[in-house]
C-alpha cells in the first residue's frame, strides 16, 4: 500500500525488475513475479480478471470433455460453449448442451462463486432468463438453486471439480488476450474443409450470400415503402442506420415519432428546428447547461426555437446505456448529425436527391463520392464535442464519421434504390446498383465479422474483403453459425465437405 492507502500497481515494479534483473540473467523470473502481480490490486479488479480467466476456461473447454456431472447429479456434455457475448446480458449466448441426454440451447453464465448470480441482479434481469446453467469455480453445490426473474431454477457446473489447477494458477498460463478470436475454439468445423483453401470459392461463396443479404433487405424495406411510403420507410431505415447497433431502436422510435413530413416542413423553417425537435424527442436537449459551458450559444439557439415553434413537443422514455459506447458515437452527436444530412436533402426531398444521384452517368467510386458528400462536414458545435458539457475534441470530427457513411450508404441507399428499381421492373437500374454494391469498400469489422472470420477458414488475411463480401459473411453467420454454433449436422458443411479441393466457380457461377 501506498501513503495514500491505495494499492500498488505493478508497472513500476515490472521497470524496476527488470532494470535490477537484467545483468544477472534472472529477468524471465523477475517478468514472471510481476506477472503474477496483475491480479494483486483490488478485490474488484482481482475478481474481474479471474472470472475472465474462467471465461477462457469455458470457452476453450480446458476440462474433460467427458464425465461431467451438474450439482443435481445429471450427465452434461457440452457441444458448444456458445458465442462469447461483450455485450450486456449473459456472458455466453446460443450454448449447446447435452443435459441427461437431451439436447438444450441457451445461455450460460459464468461465476467465480454462487453468490455472484444474485449480487450482480441476475435473479431480478429477463436478459438471464434464457440462461441455461450457472457455471462457478466452487466444489460444492449452492444453498438453494438460481433462480430466472421468471422463477426457474438453474442447475450449477461446479466446474473446479474438474480443473486441477487453480484459477491464480491458471492465470499464469491462458493467454486472455487471445480470446475469443484467437484460439482453436474460435474456429468452425468447415475451417479445415479444403474447399476453402481455394480463394476463389470463397470470394464467390460470400459473394452470393452477400447477394441474398442485400435483395433481403430490399425487400423487407419494398415491404415497408407499401405501407408507409417510400420516404418514410427510408427515413426509419436512415435513422437506424444512424443508430447502428446500440441506439438503433431508439433512433428507429424518433423517425416514427417525427415523420418524414414534418422533417421537411422543420428543415424549410430552420435546419437548426429539426435538431433541436429531434434532440427534444429524444430527451436529449437538456433545459440548461452548466453556467460558462462551451455549448451554451448553440443550446441557446436550440432552446429558442424550441420554445417558438415545437411548444407541446414532449421527449420520448427513451433509455440511452452508454456502457461500451465511443464518445465519437454518442447518440446526441449522431442524431444532430442526421438532422443536417435530412436538412441538406430536404429541398428536394431524401428520396429524390439519392434518385438524381443514381440518374448521373458515373462510375462506382465517383457515385460513392457524391452520395459522400451530402453528410455534413466537420463544422458546427458537435464536430468539435461529443455532449453538451464534456470537454473539446483535440481536432474537428464530422458527427456521422466516414465508416458510418459508408455503412448507410451500403445499407440504405443500396437497398432503397434497389426495392424502388424492382418495384417498377427497372432491370437496368437494378444491374447499375448491383455494380455499385460489388464495388463498394469494405467497412470496419464489428463483432460479428470478428468471430466469422477466424470460424470459416484460415489464412483468411489473402482474402481482400469488400462491404459485399462481409455482408455474405453476417448472412453466414444468420443463416447458420449463430442458431448452430457447434455445427452440429449443418447442412452447409456437408454440401461444402463434398465439394473436391480444387471447386472453383464455373462460368455458370456453380461450384
Amino acid at each position: 500500500m501506498d501513503a495514500s492507502g491505495q494499492s500498488e500497481t505493478p508497472r513500476g515494479d515490472f521497470l524496476a525488475a527488470a532494470a535490477l534483473d537484467t545483468a544477472g540473467g534472472a529477468f524471465s523470473e523477475a517478468y514472471g513475479r510481476w506477472r503474477a502481480l496483475r491480479f494483486h490490486g483490488a478485490a474488484e479488479e482481482k475478481t474481474a480478471g479471474l472470472e475472465h480467466v474462467l471465461q477462457c476456461v469455458w470457452y476453450d473447454h480446458l476440462f474433460p470433455e467427458e464425465g461431467l456431472r451438474l450439482d443435481d447429479g445429471r450427465p452434461l456434455r457440452v457441444l458448444s460453449p456458445g458465442w462469447w457475448n461483450h455485450g450486456e446480458g449473459p456472458d455466453f449466448k446460443n450454448a449447446q448442451l447435452e443435459i441427461a441426454g437431451r439436447l438444450r440451447t441457451g445461455d450460460v453464465e459464468i461465476h467465480l462463486q454462487h453468490a455472484g448470480w444474485a449480487a450482480h441482479g441476475h435473479h431480478l434481469d429477463s436478459r438471464y432468463d434464457h440462461v441455461l446453467l450457472h457455471v462457478v469455480f466452487e466444489r460444492t453445490p449452492p444453498r438453494q438453486p438460481p433462480c430466472t426473474s421468471a422463477g426457474r431454477s438453474l442447475p450449477t457446473l461446479l466446474l473446479a471439480d474438474y480443473v486441477d489447477a487453480s484459477l491464480e494458477r491458471l492465470a499464469e498460463t491462458v493467454v486472455t488476450d487471445a480470446y475469443p478470436y484467437g484460439v482453436a475454439a474460435a474456429q468452425g468445423a468447415c475451417a479445415a474443409l479444403a474447399v476453402w483453401r481455394d480463394t476463389a470459392a470463397l470470394e464467390h461463396f460470400l459473394n452470393l450470400a452477400g447477394d441474398w443479404r442485400i435483395l433481403y433487405k430490399a425487400r423487407a424495406l419494398r415491404e415497408r415503402m407499401d405501407q408507409l411510403g417510400e420516404a418514410q420507410a427510408v427515413h426509419e431505415l436512415l435513422l437506424a442506420a444512424c443508430g447502428y447497433g446500440p441506439f438503433k431502436q431508439q433512433f428507429r422510435a424518433v423517425a416514427r415519432h417525427l415523420p418524414y413530413d414534418r422533417v421537411v416542413q422543420l428543415a424549410h423553417t430552420n435546419p437548426l428546428l429539426l435538431e433541436a425537435a429531434m434532440l427534444q424527442i429524444a430527451g436529449l436537449l437538456p433545459e440548461e447547461l452548466p453556467e460558462g459551458n462551451a455549448g451554451a450559444a448553440h443550446h441557446a439557439r436550440l432552446i429558442a426555437l424550441r420554445r417558438e415553434h415545437l411548444g407541446g413537443l414532449r421527449p420520448l422514455p427513451l433509455a440511452w446505456r452508454r456502457t461500451g459506447v465511443r464518445p465519437n458515437n454518442y447518440p446526441e452527436r449522431r442524431l444532430a448529425g442526421a438532422a443536417r444530412f435530412l436538412a441538406r436533402t430536404a429541398r428536394d426531398g431524401l428520396i429524390e436527391t439519392l434518385e438524381g444521384v443514381w440518374r448521373q452517368d458515373l462510375s462506382p467510386i465517383a457515385r460513392r463520392r457524391v452520395f459522400e458528400a451530402l453528410f455534413p462536414d466537420r463544422t458546427g458545435f458537435w464536430a468539435e464535442h461529443c455532449t453538451w458539457t464534456g470537454k473539446s475534441l483535440m481536432r474537428p470530427m464530422a458527427p456521422l464519421g466516414a465508416d458510418r457513411i459508408r455503412g448507410i450508404i451500403g445499407n440504405v441507399f443500396v437497398p432503397a434504390a434497389l426495392a424502388r428499381a424492382r418495384r417498377v421492373r427497372d432491370r437496368l437500374r437494378e444491374e447499375q446498383v448491383f455494380a455499385f454494391f460489388a464495388a463498394l469498400p469494405r467497412e470496419s469489422e464489428n463483432r460479428i465479422m470478428r468471430v466469422m472470420l477466424p470460424r470459416i477458414a484460415d489464412g483468411l488475411e489473402r482474402l481482400k474483403l469488400t462491404f459485399r463480401m462481409q455482408q455474405g459473411l453476417l448472412q453466414m453467420h444468420d443463416d447458420w453459425c449463430e442458431p448452430n454454433p457447434s455445427c452440429r449436422n449443418c447442412a452447409l458443411l456437408a454440401h461444402l465437405a463434398a465439394r473436391s479441393p480444387e471447386a472453383v466457380p464455373d462460368e455458370c457461377g456453380q461450384i
